[in-house]
């Protein structure tokens, strides 16, 4: 029988492929019978700018994108029992600044958000698409470095609770995503360093976007540059073979659902 982790963060170097790869994995869970959903920010920061929180349905699957000012006004309201209050205390400079000076605050109210969503539905997964390679880290640390802030209290219970689950190997598991390219397998493979030291859930790393296999059979009719590209790829997965969970080919498709769909039954061993 499958297990499902409640919460699947996929992370990694900007331009990997996060976006498309946590889309087809909503679809691969559901796909499996385990109802799921694809969770994204909005933003990181409070500014004049900030709009509602979207929750809607894009090529079959649901999509929320997390706005921080709504999260935090949920968050206040929720524990001061008032909408009216908290509304006052997120027009507070000194609250917004907070927020926005303070490194994970911003994180820690995402966090409590998606904790808070999945305890409303105990039987849904998660997939975040975070923030790529040095904000993910942040998002780990967050709760640590709040819970040695405040201490106690209110928000000292509710970051212990998050966590709790967030440290939890059943309820977590994070892919990090890489190209297969030796700048971006260097980035990916400190950053699960970096990840291992502050949390026990599993730290995997998918390789996307392998050209040598579709290429593998014309190399000498290849371009000298992109022959290269594709022989530099091959070793360096033949090389750490080990350290990779799933490799994952290059799509010829144009379009992102298109590509999502390429990707139907790649990615079970993401689970």
């Amino acid at each position: 029988m499958k297990t499902f982790r409640r919460l699947y963060i996929f992370t990694g170097k900007g331009g990997v492929g996060k976006t498309t790869l946590s889309r087809a994995f909503v679809k691969e869970l559901m796909k499996a019978g385990q109802p799921a959903l694809y969770l994204t920010f909005k933003n990181q920061s409070m500014t004049d700018k900030s709009s509602p929180s979207e929750d809607r349905n894009v090529g079959g699957i649901r999509e929320i994108h997390l706005d921080l000012e709504d999260c935090a006004r949920g968050y206040v309201e929720k524990r001061l029992g008032s909408r009216m209050i908290a509304s006052w205390i997120l027009k507070a400079p000194f609250f917004r600044a907070l927020i926005n000076m303070v490194p994970g605050f911003s994180y820690l109210i995402f966090l409590g958000k998606i904790l808070e969503m999945g305890k409303d539905n105990p039987n849904l997964s998660i997939v975040l698409d975070a923030p790529a390679s040095g904000h993910a880290l942040t998002m780990v640390e967050s709760t640590s470095n709040f819970g040695e802030i405040f201490g106690s209290g209110i928000v000292f219970d509710d970051t212990l609770k998050m966590l709790a689950k967030l440290n939890d190997p059943a309820y977590t598991k994070i892919h990090v995503i890489s190209l297969p390219s030796l700048m971006s397998w260097q980035e990916a493979t400190e950053l699960k360093e970096s990840l291992k030291k502050r949390t026990p859930v599993e730290v995997d790393i998918t390789i996307n976007n392998y050209l040598y296999p579709l290429v593998d059979s014309k190399l000498d009719l290849l371009p000298q540059g992109l022959k290269e590209k594709a022989q530099n790829e091959q070793k360096l997965i033949d090389q750490n073979q080990e350290k990779i969970l799933c490799v994952l080919p290059h799509s010829l498709d144009e379009t992102q659902l298109k590509i999502e769909s390429s990707l139907e039954n790649q990615l079970g061993q993401l689970f």
